[in-house]
């Protein structure tokens, strides 16, 4: 009979606390101590701590402060702030991994969705980008974050504005100034991709982009910007419709490296760039996959069989299936793309031997060719 007793009352309290967490918000349910979020000044002050070291690019402070503000609360927002600050730092596979958890352990964080579908459609997952987002739009339809991410994806160009640039979710890197140079001044905007070389030194951009400029930057996808001008190109890439240009300040290339040869025609590999925009905001870059096509004629170009945006094919960084750079692609008159291929610069390229070529014949998988495109792939910007 006691038992009996014992086992009703615990029900009952099961049932109560049940029906308890059913009239709470789900980030308590997760976490009890949402409760006093409000009431939490040191974790406010963490939070800002960690996005004031972001904003400069001091991501290691960043990922400390926030890693503190999360002790005290699991919460959404720290846990976006931990991503943000992975991408900032260069790290895309960590940061789309720790977004899935965010995204999956905070439900009532529709935000937290919206950055991980975003980060999979700028790493090239573009079905599972909209599954993701399609999930979140069903138990949030309303929530502005949410819907602003679909109308991006619905539209010509995947470039983050509006909502999408506030705290905590910013879906773009910040601009950070190399050098203590200063910021590019209004009217400056992106004009192309281009691709970074000669160990950060220098970068492949398309002529036409720079054509007339009075000043000229790049930026990867890591947010980092400096000045550049232009450099003497060989006649052949001239010829072709690429420019090169002498960095104020180098940039980190990270693991990329120079392909030791042209890949073969129905290789599989990928394309990463910038995609234009009418100001020098900053943005991530954005992979797609395919296969590399064979010869066109007798330009010793390649066609390109990764289908890229029409838009963002001006300098985009082409990789072969070991995450090698194997190209530069362009635009051509009727809407066709080719690669100009890696044989055709690659006497560019100072760094010492042993540092051109990765070792490893293993392919690449799509999201540490992401990762590495981060580094490489450049926002062209430039003042007419």
């Amino acid at each position: 009979m006691k038992r009996a007793r014992f086992c009703a009352g615990l029900l009952a309290a099961l049932l109560g606390t049940r029906a308890a967490a059913g009239e709470r918000p789900a980030a308590q349910v997760t976490d009890p101590r949402a409760s006093g979020a409000a009431r939490m000044p040191e974790r406010d002050a963490l939070l800002n701590i960690a996005e004031q070291a972001l904003a400069r690019g001091d991501t290691a402070t960043a990922v400390t402060a926030f890693e503190q503000a999360a002790s005290m609360l699991h919460a959404a927002d720290t846990e976006m702030g931990v991503v943000r600050a992975s991408m900032q730092g260069g790290n895309y596979r960590h940061a789309l991994a720790f977004c899935a958890h965010a995204a999956g352990a905070h439900l009532d964080s529709a935000p937290a969705g919206a950055l991980y579908a975003w980060l999979l459609r700028a790493g090239g997952q573009d079905a599972a980008a909209r599954r993701v987002l399609e999930t979140t739009l069903a138990y949030a339809p309303h929530d502005p974050v949410a819907r602003a991410t679909r109308r991006a994806f619905d539209g010509a160009s995947l470039r983050p504005s509006g909502v999408l640039l506030e705290l905590p979710h910013r879906m773009a890197p910040h601009a950070l100034m190399q050098g203590g140079q200063a910021q590019p001044p209004p009217g400056a905007s992106g004009v192309s991709g281009g691709v970074l070389i000669d160990g950060g030194r220098r970068a492949l951009v398309p002529s036409v982009a720079i054509e007339g400029a009075r000043r000229v930057w790049v930026r990867n996808g890591l947010g980092r910007t400096t000045e550049a001008t232009r450099d003497v190109a060989p006649e052949h890439l001239q010829a072709q419709g690429l420019a090169v240009l002498q960095l104020s300040a180098p940039l980190v290339v990270g693991d990329a490296t120079l392909a030791p040869r042209d890949p073969f025609a129905g290789s599989p590999g990928f394309a990463i760039g910038h995609e234009p925009a009418p100001d020098a905001a900053p943005a991530w870059p954005r992979l797609h996959q395919g296969f590399v096509g064979a010869v066109d004629g007798e330009t010793g170009l390649r066609r390109l069989g990764i289908d890229v945006p029409v838009q963002a094919t001006g300098g985009a960084v082409v990789f072969d299936a070991m995450g090698r750079i194997a190209g530069v692609a362009l635009p051509r008159t009727g809407g066709s793309t080719t690669m100009v291929p890696v044989s055709m610069f690659r006497e560019l390229d100072r760094a010492p031997a042993a540092e051109l070529h990765r070792t490893s014949a293993a392919r690449m998988a799509i999201d540490e060719a992401c990762e590495c495109g981060l580094k490489v792939s450049l926002q062209v910007l430039v003042l007419a």
